[in-house]
Protein backbone atom coordinates (compact mmCIF):
# COMPACT_ATOMS: atom_id res chain seq x y z
CA UNK A 1 0.00 0.00 0.00
CA UNK A 2 1.29 3.62 -1.11
CA UNK A 3 0.88 5.67 2.24
CA UNK A 4 1.23 9.63 2.51
CA UNK A 5 1.59 11.12 5.63
CA UNK A 6 0.92 14.63 5.64
CA UNK A 7 1.24 17.46 7.69
CA UNK A 8 -0.80 20.62 7.66
CA UNK A 9 0.69 24.12 8.47
CA UNK A 10 4.00 22.53 10.29
CA UNK A 11 6.10 19.13 9.15
CA UNK A 12 5.54 16.26 11.20
CA UNK A 13 8.27 14.78 13.37
CA UNK A 14 9.76 11.68 11.59
CA UNK A 15 9.03 9.14 14.88
CA UNK A 16 5.43 10.00 14.35
CA UNK A 17 5.68 9.43 10.60
CA UNK A 18 7.35 6.70 10.90
CA UNK A 19 4.66 5.45 13.21
CA UNK A 20 1.99 6.55 10.92
CA UNK A 21 2.92 4.58 8.48
CA UNK A 22 3.53 1.05 10.31
CA UNK A 23 -0.10 1.48 11.57
CA UNK A 24 -1.92 2.36 8.26
CA UNK A 25 0.17 -0.10 6.19
CA UNK A 26 -1.23 -2.83 8.44
CA UNK A 27 -4.40 -1.99 7.24
CA UNK A 28 -3.30 -3.02 3.82
CA UNK A 29 -2.31 -6.45 4.91
CA UNK A 30 -6.08 -6.61 5.62
CA UNK A 31 -7.47 -5.76 2.76
CA UNK A 32 -4.97 -5.82 -0.44
CA UNK A 33 -7.63 -4.71 -2.80
CA UNK A 34 -6.47 -1.08 -1.09
CA UNK A 35 -4.08 0.51 -3.03
CA UNK A 36 -3.17 4.30 -1.24
CA UNK A 37 -3.59 5.82 1.64
CA UNK A 38 -3.35 9.79 2.70
CA UNK A 39 -2.51 10.85 5.94
CA UNK A 40 -3.07 14.30 7.10
CA UNK A 41 -2.08 15.19 10.90
CA UNK A 42 -2.81 18.79 11.79
CA UNK A 43 -2.64 20.66 14.57
CA UNK A 44 -4.93 23.79 16.29
CA UNK A 45 -3.46 25.98 19.44
CA UNK A 46 -6.46 27.78 18.99
CA UNK A 47 -8.34 24.35 20.08
CA UNK A 48 -8.55 23.18 23.47
CA UNK A 49 -5.79 20.79 24.87
CA UNK A 50 -8.29 18.03 24.32
CA UNK A 51 -8.81 18.05 20.90
CA UNK A 52 -5.18 19.87 19.88
CA UNK A 53 -4.19 16.94 17.36
CA UNK A 54 -6.68 15.65 14.31
CA UNK A 55 -5.88 13.15 11.98
CA UNK A 56 -7.94 12.93 8.87
CA UNK A 57 -7.20 9.33 6.65
CA UNK A 58 -8.62 8.23 3.04
CA UNK A 59 -7.96 5.11 1.69
CA UNK A 60 -8.42 4.17 -1.76
CA UNK A 61 -8.69 0.92 -3.97
CA UNK A 62 -10.20 -0.69 -6.70
CA UNK A 63 -13.43 1.90 -6.56
CA UNK A 64 -13.48 1.95 -2.54
CA UNK A 65 -12.99 4.76 -0.37
CA UNK A 66 -12.91 4.54 2.98
CA UNK A 67 -12.44 7.91 5.48
CA UNK A 68 -11.54 8.22 8.96
CA UNK A 69 -11.55 11.50 11.08
CA UNK A 70 -10.32 11.41 14.78
CA UNK A 71 -9.14 14.33 17.17
CA UNK A 72 -6.87 14.00 20.60
CA UNK A 73 -5.05 15.42 23.16
CA UNK A 74 -1.65 14.11 21.16
CA UNK A 75 -0.79 12.97 17.13
CA UNK A 76 -0.45 9.36 18.41
CA UNK A 77 -3.69 9.56 20.05
CA UNK A 78 -5.00 10.96 16.57
CA UNK A 79 -3.89 8.63 14.54
CA UNK A 80 -4.48 5.46 16.79
CA UNK A 81 -8.35 6.22 17.44
CA UNK A 82 -8.30 7.08 13.02
CA UNK A 83 -6.30 3.64 12.60
CA UNK A 84 -8.82 2.04 15.02
CA UNK A 85 -11.91 3.38 12.97
CA UNK A 86 -10.69 2.37 9.79
CA UNK A 87 -9.43 -1.03 10.86
CA UNK A 88 -13.37 -1.41 11.49
CA UNK A 89 -14.07 -0.19 8.18
CA UNK A 90 -11.26 -2.37 6.67
CA UNK A 91 -12.86 -5.80 7.92
CA UNK A 92 -16.62 -4.58 6.94
CA UNK A 93 -15.15 -3.82 3.10
CA UNK A 94 -13.65 -7.38 2.99
CA UNK A 95 -16.55 -9.30 4.93
CA UNK A 96 -18.36 -7.47 1.97
CA UNK A 97 -16.29 -8.42 -1.08
CA UNK A 98 -16.12 -12.36 0.39
CA UNK A 99 -19.65 -12.81 0.26
CA UNK A 100 -19.83 -11.18 -3.27
CA UNK A 101 -17.09 -13.71 -3.98
CA UNK A 102 -18.73 -16.95 -2.17
CA UNK A 103 -22.31 -16.64 -2.36
CA UNK A 104 -24.10 -18.88 0.01
CA UNK A 105 -24.89 -22.10 -0.79
CA UNK A 106 -29.01 -22.92 -0.61
CA UNK A 107 -30.12 -26.13 0.68
CA UNK A 108 -32.27 -28.04 -1.82
CA UNK A 109 -35.83 -28.20 -0.99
Amino acid sequence: MNVDVLGSHKAIPDDIRAKTLAKVERLGRIAPVLEAAEVRVSQDQERSAANRWACHAVLRGHGHEIFGHAEATDALGAVDAVVAKLEHQVERLKGKLIGRSHPRHESPT
